[in-house]
């Protein structure tokens, strides 16, 4: 089982995360069957699971503390408060609330889900560090963070990770973020390694997605489809050299990636948790890393700083809000 330190904090983890978003609102859901697969997981030597409280309205976190009972000492939880609880007070309340979900006295990673388009990131960064000298998080960390993110909150060292969108087809934190990243030994620990199931070889066509939130996905998109195609053949044909399944290819790339430490990966049953784990404990050589970085790379080319995966950011639904607001040749008072 391969094995990391959380970077400098010094808190150790399994390479792969356990996703826990998968609890609720898939097509795949079921309660007692993700408190089996969690449970394997463990069994298995899996040690980190990843969820938030907007998973289900905080239901994930219930059925984690399920998973988890009797062995709290054995897991590295990492959980997410909304971005519209990024003041202070409501950073405060939305761990309490955790914390109760989870039945546990403290959260090993607690994160920012998504930046917020009104509070600085400073007084919530401010909250969390207090937080932790409380000893109610040991570790502190974001998600979505961006260029615009790190540039305003000016002192990386003051964040322990970072939580983005990550794989083949979606890499746009390669061009800055990543390496800023590794310039100051923040953990990245990407979500969504196989687009949702794209990189796995689930969909030949679009007519098989389900109606989940995988109908929002861009690279599901007909015009981008057949690009995305064109990355899985050559994936498939890497993987078949390796005797290993796509989906476990896709994460090894991820895992050979410089920088990156653990990588969140969702399993609805069992048997998944046993596929992921092929990821582990063998490496790409590095003409093949090199091939498939080549042939996805077009893909994330031109994506900007609050491009996402599924088409939506706080804070550029703001900017689009706000902008509607000023070129209104009259406004409404009162």
């Amino acid at each position: 089982m391969e094995r990391t330190p959380l970077e400098r904090t010094g808190i150790e983890v399994s390479r792969l995360c356990i996703g826990c978003m998968q609890a609720s609102g898939w097509a795949s859901s079921d309660e007692v069957r993700f408190v089996r697969t969690v449970r394997h997981a463990l069994d298995m030597g899996l040690n980190f699971l990843d969820t938030a409280a907007a998973y289900g309205d905080g239901y994930s976190e219930e059925l984690v503390s399920k998973a988890i009972a009797g062995r709290r000492d054995q897991v590295v939880i990492a959980s997410k408060f909304n971005f519209n609880q990024s003041h202070p007070n409501g950073v405060r309340l939305s761990l309490e609330q955790s914390l109760r979900r989870l039945r546990t006295d403290y959260i090993d990673l607690f994160q920012q889900h998504w930046p917020s388009p009104h509070v600085p990131l400073a007084d919530t960064i401010g909250e969390l560090e207090r937080l932790k000298k409380e000893g109610k998080i040991r570790a502190i960390g974001v998600a979505n963070w961006m260029e615009p993110e790190w540039d305003e909150l000016g002192d990386p060292y003051r964040v322990d990770s970072l939580q983005p969108a990550y794989n083949l087809l979606w890499r746009s934190i390669e061009t800055n973020v990543l390496p800023l990243c590794r310039r100051y030994n923040i953990a990245v620990i990407p979500y969504s390694p196989l687009c949702q199931g794209l990189l796995a070889g689930r969909f030949k066509s679009l007519a098989g997605i389900p109606n989940d939130l995988r109908r929002s996905n861009r690279r599901l998109h007909p015009d981008v489809f057949p690009r995305v195609l064109e990355v899985v053949k050559v994936l498939n044909e890497v993987a078949a050299n390796y005797s290993k399944t796509p989906a476990q290819t896709a994460l090894r790339w991820l895992l050979d990636q410089q920088g990156i430490t653990a990588v969140i990966v969702g399993a609805s049953k069992p048997e998944q948790v046993e596929e992921n784990l092929g990821a582990l404990d063998w490496p790409l050589e590095h003409v093949d890393w090199q091939r498939l970085a080549e042939i996805s790379w077009p893909l994330s080319a031109e994506l900007g700083p609050w491009d996402t995966l599924w088409g939506w950011h706080p804070k550029k639904t703001e900017k689009v809000r706000l902008e509607l607001y000023k070129a209104t040749d009259f406004h409404c008072t009162g």
